[in-house]
C-alpha cells in the first residue's frame, strides 16, 4: 500500500508526534510505501535546527519513511498568535509542496490538530483520487474552548462546522482515545468508519533504567515527585506547587518539573513568592533521556483541568509513566485516563484543584501505607501486555487495510 501522511509536526520535534513516526516506520518495515508531508521542525521552542534553515523545501529519508518538509512560520509555545499564523502558512506551503510528489497513493492520512491539516488531506485526496483518513489526536475547537484558549464565538462555531463536514467526508477516522470515538458517534458520524488507535509506548520506555539521573542533579537522598510534559494551560500544575508548599517541612520530598511551556513563568513565580526550596524546574530535556528521568522518580504525577473534554482524554504521557513501573498520582475527577489506571492495577486519583488529597497520597506512598512498588509493577505489566506501540501499529494497519 502507498500511504501519504500529512502532519504539521514530526521528529526531530519532540512530544507525542513521535507516535506517528513510529507507526510510519512500522508500516514501512511491513512492506508499505510511506511518504510524509510536514513542516520544517521548530516546535516547541520556535527554533529551526541549522540543517533546515533557509530552505523552502527539504527532502530526507528517516528509517525508510520519505519525508517532504516545507517552510512554515516558526513559533514557540509562548507565541499562540504566531502559531495560528504558522498553521495557515503550513496549509499554503504544503499544498505547493504536494505537487513535488509524483507518486500515486492508495490513501492519505491527515493528523489533526491543527485543523488545517485535514483540509489539506481532503483536497489532496480529491486531486489524487484516493481514500481520505482523518487521525484525531485532540478535538478542536472543543478542546480550546473548554481550556479557555479560545472564546466561544462565530469563529469557533464556523471551525466546528468545518470539522464536522470533514468527519462526514472522511472515508475513515482514527481517534487516539475511546472518548473521542464516542464523541464522533454522538454527533452522528458512522461508527463503522471509526477505529480508536491509542498511542501506546515504545520499547525505550519499557526497558529503561535511571542512568545516573539522580546523582547528576543531586537528588540521591530525595523522595522524588516528578512531572514530565508540557507546562501548559491544559494542566492544573498550580496544585503541585500548593502541595509542595504544604510539604515544605518535609525536607526529603522534592518536586521536579521536566519540560517547558506557557505556564512555566507562573509556576516559577509561585515558587519564588512562597520561598520554596523543594521544587526544581529542569526545562526541556533530550527525548532519549526522558525514560531515565521517569525511572529516577519515586512518584510520577500528572493533572488535567477538570473540563468536559478531559473526560475523554488519554495522554500519551500516561503510557510512558506506566512503562516506568512507578506509582502514578493522577489529577482528575474521572474519565478515560483514570479508568485506564484502574484497569492497570488501581488509580491514585485526586481532584485537580485539591492539594490536600495530593499531599495525602504522596505521604502514604512515602511511608509505604500504599505499596507503590507493587502498584508500579502492575502498571508496567499492563502497558507491556496491552499498549506496546508495535501492537497498536498492527491494529492501525489492519484497519487501514479495510478502508
Amino acid at each position: 500500500m502507498k500511504i501519504l501522511i500529512i502532519t504539521q509536526h514530526f521528529p526531530p520535534e519532540r512530544g507525542a508526534v513521535r507516535r506517528l513516526f513510529e507507526f510510519a516506520r512500522h508500516f514501512v518495515r511491513n512492506g508499505h510505501d510511506v511518504s510524509v508531508l510536514t513542516a520544517m521542525p521548530n516546535y516547541p521552542d520556535g527554533i529551526v535546527p541549522p540543517k533546515y534553515r533557509g530552505k523552502f523545501f527539504f527532502f530526507e529519508e528517516l528509517d525508510g519513511v520519505k519525508v517532504y518538509r516545507n517552510w512554515v512560520l516558526p513559533a514557540s509555545n509562548y507565541q499562540p498568535k504566531k502559531r495560528m499564523v504558522g498553521f495557515l502558512t503550513f496549509l499554503t506551503s504544503t499544498v505547493i509542496n504536494s505537487f513535488r510528489i509524483k507518486a500515486k497513493f492508495d490513501l492519505i492520512i491527515a493528523s489533526s490538530p491543527p485543523v488545517t491539516t485535514p483540509v489539506i488531506g481532503l483536497v489532496l485526496s480529491w486531486l489524487r483520487r484516493c481514500k481520505f483518513v482523518m487521525e484525531i489526536r485532540d478535538l478542536q475547537p472543543e478542546s480550546s474552548e473548554d481550556f479557555g484558549n479560545l472564546n466561544r464565538s462565530l469563529f469557533t462555531r464556523a471551525v466546528k462546522r468545518m470539522m464536522h463536514y470533514l468527519y462526514r467526508k472522511a472515508d475513515a477516522i482514527v481517534p487516539v482515545t475511546d472518548g473521542i470515538a464516542d464523541y464522533l458517534v454522538k454527533i452522528g458520524i458512522d461508527e463503522n468508519k471509526i477505529e480508536a488507535v491509542k498511542s501506546g509506548v515504545s520499547q525505550e520506555f519499557v526497558n529503561a533504567d535511571s542512568n545516573g539521573i539522580r546523582k547528576r542533579f543531586g537528588l540521591e537522598e530525595k523522595f522524588l515527585v516528578l512531572y514530565s510534559g508540557t507546562l501548559g494551560w491544559a494542566h492544573s500544575l498550580e496544585t503541585f506547587i500548593e502541595a509542595a508548599r504544604q510539604l515544605n517541612d518535609q525536607p526529603d520530598i522534592f518536586f521536579a518539573f521536566i519540560g517547558d511551556g506557557q505556564k512555566r513563568g507562573v509556576l516559577e513565580g509561585m515558587v519564588r513568592d512562597y520561598g520554596l526550596k523543594n521544587v526544581g524546574f529542569f526545562g526541556l530535556q533530550p527525548l532519549e533521556t526522558i525514560p531515565y528521568f521517569l525511572q529516577a522518580a519515586d512518584v510520577l504525577v500528572h493533572s488535567m483541568k477538570d473540563v468536559p473534554v478531559t473526560k475523554g482524554s488519554l495522554p500519551s504521557k500516561l503510557f510512558e509513566y506506566m512503562a516506568s513501573g512507578k506509582p502514578i498520582i493522577y489529577g482528575s475527577s474521572g474519565g478515560e485516563a483514570v479508568l485506564e489506571l484502574e484497569k492497570a492495577g488501581g488509580a491514585l486519583a485526586f481532584k485537580a484543584d485539591d492539594p490536600d488529597r495530593l499531599c495525602e497520597l504522596i505521604l502514604k506512598l512515602r511511608s509505604g501505607e500504599i505499596d507503590g512498588l507493587h502498584l508500579g509493577q502492575r502498571y508496567h505489566e499492563h502497558v507491556t501486555r496491552n499498549h506496546c506501540r508495535e501492537t497498536w501499529a498492527n491494529r492501525y494497519m489492519a484497519f487501514l487495510d479495510k478502508v
